[in-house]
């Protein structure tokens, strides 16, 4: 029993001693290392308190750059650059409700050189605005001026933020009292002794304890100096300073020419830093007891099982997931908890790969969101097909599939994904978006919300199919029902329709119809064979498109009639001119390598004109092709413009519209 007692004693003394002498030596090693990291340890709770701070103050300005923002958008700023006198009295009724938190002085429009037009304050019209300066015209957004102290006209500290009009007449000014920056940062210290302080190029404030004071008295005392700061390409976290007579790390104020600098006198760092080591050994101190305590409470059956145990949960949780507790020597209560858990990662390992078996015998392309974990799990397939990196997207942030949409099928996403949001049911849709190699693909979606019991949404679950191939098949079916499969223009049904849909658009000006004939198109069929034939109907397709390109569309009407629509007004006052070259064109010759020759195309042109010779497009068409016919009664080989007494001639068109 004594021996026992000893064994457990010594056993006991080992434990504590393995567990306590660490921590006597991390100790040790504290007391000697930690005033050596004290620039370190300041350095970086300064850039923490710094950037922290700073991050307010940019949302203040922020907040004003997006009231500048909106208020450029507005019409009646934009309309008060040409007519103040009409929008005034809105300007003042705006300007009011912005100056009722006493933060904003003033509201300002100014022209593109700076001068005054307006002003709810003080500011004098026509003067120059002390925040637009030459670099103001090349900004396209909002931005802050830098401070400006107790600045003429407002006889305060203040600094503008400011837009472009949105039509590109002036600027938008909202001057704010700069009182709320600086009482925020007069509040801001860390460590006792530690504060901040906010610069521009110019000006500072809360250096050395003054409100205000030159941007230069601080390049005495720390590095680099404020100029350099602005210059610097260093983020919003900051950068520590490099020496002087501060310690300390500095950083931009996002958004703004601003700088933030948080300073912590040398002098005060060793007293700070004792702080810190008190503290640590008091911890210290306080770890050893409690292990000391605890070493002497737990036996080793306890600590064995509990480690083996956690060794094996970090194996599984860092990704293997075949392995297991052993149990093999584990008491009665540790073997039930174990096996309790092997039979969960068992059923859990079973429900993975079954799901991830239908994932990938299955076309469609798997994505679920998890609210409560803010993540999106996606099939190994949808990475593969669509490519989109969902590491920290959102269903509806505009970072997921809508991200790879034109901006109308991102809009329909959005509302599908808010309806979806709103019902807690399920949504369908079809979306074109781009693959990972940057191709065209249609989707589509199926997405259902899963909901607790007092119906808040869990989880979305939803499948994307490809249907890439259905959708271009049903493109190109409407596409071949609106074109002649051989000269490839429209047919007869869709030009008619395009055209009447033209003379609509026209809203009165001139649109002119070509109607077109192949002279002795049947002798040319006759004597070299109807595929010779086929050639010479898509040479005058080819010539006629060449002649317009995109300032007109043309038809075949069947056989050797084409329809060509000009809504150039310039082409359609040389429509004589058009007309001739397209004759000469054809008359230049096609040369078919099939029969070796080349054919010198003959056509007759008959030209009628929206609105002299008719203002319903049948009838116009009808007139062109009188016109031709006149043509062919007269010789061929020519062209013709509509008269009236051309349509007692007999013409062969007849509209399907």
């Amino acid at each position: 029993m004594g021996m026992n007692i000893k064994v457990k004693t010594a056993l006991r003394a080992i434990l504590i001693g393995s567990t306590v002498l660490p921590l006597v030596i991390l100790a040790i090693v504290a007391a000697t290392q930690i005033f050596g990291f004290s620039k370190t340890v300041i350095g970086d709770e300064a850039a923490t308190a710094g950037a922290a701070q700073s991050a307010a103050i940019a949302n203040i300005a922020g907040e004003y750059m997006s009231d500048a923002a909106g208020y450029a958008g507005m019409t009646v700023f934009n309309s008060s650059v040409t007519d103040m006198n009409a929008a005034k009295a809105d300007l003042d009724t705006i300007s009011t409700a912005a100056k009722a938190g006493g933060s904003v002085l003033d509201v300002v429009v100014s022209g593109k050189d700076g001068s005054v037009l307006y002003s709810s304050g003080a500011a004098a019209v026509g003067s120059r605005f002390f925040a637009i300066d030459d670099s103001a015209a090349s900004k396209t957004s909002a931005f802050v001026s830098k401070f400006f102290l107790n600045e003429a006209t407002y006889k305060k500290n203040v600094f503008a933020a400011t837009a472009p009009l949105s039509e590109g007449e002036g600027f938008v000014s909202i001057v704010v009292d700069a009182n709320k920056i600086s009482d925020l940062i007069g509040a801001s210290s860390f460590l006792g002794h530690g504060y901040l302080v906010i610069a521009d190029k110019d000006n500072a404030f809360n250096y050395n304890g003054n409100l205000t004071s030159a941007s230069g008295d601080l390049s005495a005392v720390v590095q680099p100096d404020v100029a350099s700061m602005i210059s610097t390409s260093v983020g919003d976290a900051g950068e520590k300073l490099s020496g002087g007579e501060y310690l300390g790390a500095y950083g931009h104020v996002g958004g703004t020419p601003w700088v933030w600098i948080s300073l912590y006198p040398a002098s005060e760092a060793t007293s700070s830093v004792m702080l810190i080591f008190i503290v640590g050994m008091v911890i210290i101190a306080a770890l050893i007891l409690v292990c000391v305590l605890v070493m002497v409470i737990a036996t080793q059956k306890v600590i064995d099982p509990m480690l083996g145990m956690l060794k094996t949960m970090k194996e599984i949780n860092s990704g293997n997931r075949s392995e297991r507790i052993n149990t093999e020597g584990m008491g009665k209560e540790f073997a039930g908890m174990s096996n309790i858990f092997n039979e969960m990662m068992d059923e859990s390992m079973m429900s993975e790969e079954l799901h991830k078996t239908v994932s990938d015998i299955s076309d469609n392309m798997l994505f679920e969101w998890d609210f409560a974990k803010e993540s999106m799990f996606v099939s190994d397939n949808f990475k593969e097909r669509i490519g989109l990196n969902v590491s920290g997207v959102t269903l509806n942030n505009g970072k997921f599939l809508d991200s790879l949409m034109d901006e109308d099928d991102s809009e329909k996403y959005k509302r599908d994904m808010n309806n979806l949001f709103k019902d807690k049911g399920d949504i369908g849709g079809e979306y074109k978006i781009k693959n990972a190699q940057g191709q065209d693909m249609w989707v589509s979606m199926r997405a259902r919300c899963i909901t607790d019991r007092l119906g808040e949404v869990l989880r979305v679950i939803g499948v994307l199919t490809d249907i890439t191939s259905e959708k271009n098949a049903t493109l190109k079916l409407a596409e071949r029902a609106s074109f002649d499969f051989l000269s490839q223009l429209y047919n007869r049904n869709t030009f008619e329709r395009e055209f009447a849909s033209e003379i609509e658009r026209s809203t009165g000006k001139k649109v002119a119809a070509l109607f077109i004939d192949v002279d002795d198109f049947k002798f040319i069929n006759d004597r070299y064979s109807h595929a010779v034939g086929d050639e010479v109907i898509r040479f005058v397709a080819d010539v006629i498109k060449s002649k317009t390109g995109e300032s007109g569309f043309a038809g075949r009407f069947g056989g050797d009639e084409f329809v060509l629509c000009v809504p150039d007004q310039n082409m359609i006052e040389n429509v004589e001119v058009l007309s001739m070259d397209i004759i000469d064109d054809l008359y230049s010759g096609y040369y078919s390598k099939s029969v070796d020759t080349t054919l010198n195309i003959k056509a007759s042109i008959g030209i009628a004109i929206y609105p002299e010779h008719s203002q319903d497009p049948k009838e116009l068409v009808g007139c062109a092709d009188a016109a031709m016919y006149f043509v062919k009664k007269n010789g061929k080989a020519n062209y013709h413009i509509y008269e009236p007494e051309d349509s007692n001639l007999e013409g062969n068109y007849t509209s399907s519209i």
